[in-house]
This record gives C-alpha cells, structure tokens and sequence, in this order.
C-alpha cells in the first residue's frame, strides 16, 4: 500500500466522529434500555458499550500510525479483529440473554419502550448516512480498519431497526402465547445478524493479514 497522508488524516477522522456518535447515542439507552425492560433495547445497549470501547482502542492505536506507514496494516488487522472479537461477545451475550427471556418472560414497559422506538428511528437515518460515508473511505483504498468500521454501522443501522420493528410487532394485538415470544425473538434475528457479519469481516481480515 501506498503511503497517504490525507488518506490517513480521514480515517482519522472519520474514527473520531464514529466514537462520538457511537458514544453520546449509547448514554441515553443505558436508562432506557433498563426501565423498559426489553431484552432487544438492553441488548442494543451492551452492544453500544462493547462498540464505544473497540472503535476507541482503535482511535488510540490509529493515532500513533498516521503519521508513519511502518506496522500500519498490522495495526489495522488487529483493530479489525478486535472489532470481530466485540461482535462474537455481543453474539454470545445477546443470544444468551434472548433464550433466557424466552423462558422467563417479562411484560415491556410502554412509555420507555416508545422513547426508545423514537430514537432507534432517528438512529436508524444516522448509522445509515455513516455506514455509507464509511464505506466510502475504505472504497478509497482497502483499510481492514474501514473495513470494520462501514461494517459497524451496517449493524448499527438493522440494530436500530430492528429494535423499532420489535417494539410495534409487541403492541400489536396478538395471542398471548405469540406476544411473549417477540422480544426474544427479534433479539435472536439480532443476534444472528451480528454473528453473520463478525465472520465476514473475519474472513476480510485474515484475507489482509496473512
């Protein structure tokens, strides 16, 4: 890989405003998430602590190359893996939780539950306006970090999705015995997203990094 500096400077940067929105969206659905007693919004929740940590260590690591290229794409390989390692765990954790609940279910609390719907939506438009500038910046020139990161906000955007889409399916007048079984479920179908594309980015990066 040629050695760019400007190109070095947008991943910079492109880190920098991923972590903020990643973080100041996480903070409100640490209450959220609690009081509404969703496992898909608590679900979401772990997942956007998890995340705000991984594309942090990344930041931090990112800063100390971009103005060298020496140890660059090793540096990018691991933060895409790490990034991997953070979807298998929010994997685990979720579809722990999900079953869990499956067996043990609980009534969601309404009020919550639509503030966090509300925000989802607007979440929704965000992660999608960054999952496609992300990707822009790795179409530029391959970056297993970039990689990582469109990636990021391709989960992020049919996270917040699907946690809309749990939240009107729950209301919606079903049989008890259906009802019960929505949460979990649409935690599931996360779930599975989430492992879908851990493998993938894996794949991309042992790809690089061989």
């Amino acid at each position: 890989m040629n050695w760019d500096l400007d190109h070095a400077n947008k991943k910079n940067k492109a880190l920098v405003i991923n972590f903020l929105i990643i973080f100041w969206s996480w903070v409100p659905f640490v209450f959220i998430s609690i009081w509404s007693n969703s496992i898909t919004l608590i679900a979401q929740m772990l997942m956007g602590g998890a995340q705000s940590l991984s594309v942090y260590l990344s930041l931090l690591t990112t800063k100390k190359s971009v103005k060298r290229q020496k140890h660059l794409i090793n540096r990018e390989v691991f933060n895409a893996r790490l990034m991997v390692l953070v979807f298998f765990l929010s994997f685990s954790v979720i579809a722990f939780i999900a079953i869990k609940r499956m067996f043990q279910p609980k009534d969601i609390e309404l009020y919550p539950a639509v503030l966090g719907a509300l925000v989802n939506a607007a979440a929704v438009f965000v992660n999608l306006y960054q999952w496609r500038k992300n990707l822009k910046v790795s179409k530029e020139e391959f970056s297993p970090l970039m990689e990582s990161q469109w990636s990021l906000f391709r989960i992020k955007t049919f996270t917040a999705l699907t946690s809309v889409l749990s939240i009107i399916v729950y209301y919606l007048p079903l049989p008890h015995l259906i009802h019960k079984f929505v949460d979990p479920v649409f935690s599931l179908a996360l779930a599975a997203l989430i492992l879908f594309s851990a493998i993938s980015l894996l794949r991309k990066a042992h790809l690089k990094g061989a």
